[in-house]
């Protein structure tokens, strides 16, 4: 007896539910089996601070930096990435180290790891350069703050570094030298400094912390401006709230936890630059490269990536008056980018902003941002959409911010307005990896 051929159509029913058994929490157990005979480690980014600028910072002076690490994943062994992307000179890290934070600028007794690049405990970045060090063997959990202390040699001009950040980073004074293996807080200062939020530090230099797991982990980046990023303004939206730093309440943070209460093998990063745009170049150098020049490099390539989720264009429509057929041709060409690459994409709606007091905001850009989030609703070209203008708008006024999630500019949103974005991310749509 001659047995017949499955159809292509009954092969793609069954390809078809697989894929979605795999895309849903309900496939993690069906996603561990088809690993479990998997031996081979890869790595995943767990945190992220993207590059932004060099020549806001502040140039460090032969001392000391304290930075806290915030992992989204669990691990044993770990990596740091390091950026000279916007430098004007070649720096030198003198040295490095990686410890558990203990309470502020104080690293836990006995958690204290040199950290080395190809054996050496110093490495010399070159201008517009990036690099990776060794790895490194520790024990890192989720969401248990990691303090990164790096010693930068010698006078290199402008750091590279991620602007408004917020969350604090110390460092010694200027001319103080290594301080980098004295687990003390003595000697460290905070910045930002509490009374005065809008002079903040960023994070210099570093770039990203990976860890070493199984091949059934992945990554999911947030990819996007300053409501990625997490920005919390007051009244104006040049002016950070100081009570908002170190709360690590982002909606990438608030996702990241969703994912982990979900059981997902999936990592959470955050690339996301306050002030960016998809379309161009920011004119003001803190708010970075354009979205699609550094979708690759902040976006794709960040280790393990499975999937990318894209809100950006708020700032397109404000600061440069981009109309919907150059968003639209924007947001095609990220898909396209994505899709090469074998990565999902997510787009997400553009948040209200009436009220903000800014020019090229609000009202007059109202008509772009429907129009563009009529267009991201409808079309079928990216793996989902994600909502997160109807998550957080007001029903009684679509036009403006809910008054709850509100982070007092009526642009950017508070804790509660974070946690709203990152409920309306549907998490069947998060890709797992292919291992």
């Amino acid at each position: 007896m001659r047995l017949r051929q499955p159809s292509l159509g009954i092969l793609a029913v069954l390809l078809t539910s697989l894929a979605g058994l795999l895309a849903t929490p309900s496939g993690v157990a069906a996603l561990s089996t088809a690993c479990a005979g998997q031996s081979d480690k890869h790595w995943v980014a767990s945190w992220t601070a993207v590059p932004t600028d060099g020549l806001a910072s502040v140039p460090p002076l032969h001392q000391t930096f304290r930075i806290q690490v915030v992992p989204h994943g669990d691990g044993s062994v770990a990596r740091l990435r390091f950026s000279n992307r916007f430098g004007l000179a070649p720096v030198t890290l003198g040295a490095v180290t990686l410890g558990r934070q203990d309470t502020g600028a104080t690293v836990a007794a006995g958690t204290l790891r040199n950290v080395t690049f190809r054996g050496a405990r110093s490495v010399t970045i070159p201008r517009g350069a990036d690099v990776v060090s060794d790895p490194v063997a520790m024990e890192v959990r989720a969401f248990r703050t990691l303090l990164a202390s790096v010693y930068v040699a010698g006078v290199p001009g402008p750091a590279t570094q991620h602007v408004l950040a917020g969350q604090t980073t110390w460092q010694t004074a200027p001319l103080s030298g290594d301080a980098s293996g004295n687990p003390a807080a003595a000697g460290f200062n905070a910045l930002p400094v509490p009374q005065l939020p809008a002079i903040p530090q960023g994070v210099p230099y570093l770039s990203g912390l990976d860890l070493r797991v199984g091949t059934a982990t992945g990554t999911v980046v947030a990819f996007g401006d300053s409501i990625t990023d997490g920005f919390q303004g007051a009244v104006a939206p040049v002016l950070p709230v100081p009570t908002n730093i170190d709360l690590d309440a982002r909606y990438p943070d608030h996702l990241a936890r969703r994912v982990r209460a979900a059981g997902l093998p999936l990592s959470v990063v955050n690339a996301g630059i306050s002030g960016n745009q998809l379309l161009q170049d920011a004119l003001v150098p803190i708010f970075g490269p354009s979205g699609l020049s550094r979708l690759e490099r902040d976006g794709l390539d960040q280790p393990g990536t499975t999937t990318l989720i894209l809100l950006e264009g708020i700032n397109d429509i404000g600061q440069s008056l981009a109309t919907p057929a150059a968003l639209i041709t924007g947001y095609r060409t990220a898909i396209s980018r994505a899709h090469a690459r074998g990565i999902r994409i997510l787009l997400g709606t553009l948040t209200p902003d009436e009220g903000t007091l800014q020019p090229g905001y609000g009202a007059t850009g109202e008509s772009t941002r429907v129009a563009v989030n009529a267009w991201i609703r409808s079309q079928r070209l990216s793996d989902g959409v994600v909502d997160f203008d109807a998550a957080v708008r007001d029903p009684a006024r679509p036009t403006r911010i809910l008054p709850a999630y509100d982070g007092g500019d009526h642009l950017h949103f508070s804790p509660a307005g974070y946690a709203a974005l990152a409920a309306a991310v549907p998490l069947g749509r998060l890709g797992l990896p292919h291992c």
